[in-house]
């Protein structure tokens, strides 16, 4: 977990998603943009990133700063017990985290790198 409470969410963290509605009390959006070298991928219902380094991969994400202790623990364990593992980024000069897959070869690639968009369209298949 962040010293700051600043966590960049791809999936279902972000607005409007299944995760985001349950902790959204606890989570203040602050910003989105697209991180370079990192590729989405699609685990059915939620989806996993893996950095890739690669600059023309990318992914959209938002930005949240979590001010409650018990929100920021309850999100980590929710990730760590789904496989994901803890890491952080430098984003506009601060520590960020971001929960990530080691390796996902296996998974259908979100192309777009915006699970949301995915999520969404798919859902109406």
């Amino acid at each position: 977990m962040t010293t700051n409470g600043l966590y960049a969410f791809y999936g279902s963290l972000r607005r409007g998603m299944e995760n985001y509605l349950h902790y959204q009390d606890g989570l203040e959006y602050l910003y989105s943009l697209r991180l370079q070298g990192f590729r989405v991928y699609s685990l059915g219902p939620y989806p996993a990133a893996v950095k890739t380094g690669n600059q023309s991969h990318s992914m959209v994400v938002e930005v949240f700063r979590i001010s409650k202790r018990e929100v920021a623990q309850s999100i980590h364990e929710l990730e760590i017990n789904a496989g994901y593992y803890f890491d952080t980024l430098t984003i506009a000069g601060e520590q960020v985290g971001i929960y990530l897959f080691k390796s996902c070869e296996n998974y259908r690639e979100v192309s777009s790198g915006d699970w949301v968009r995915f999520f969404r369209k798919n859902a109406q298949l």
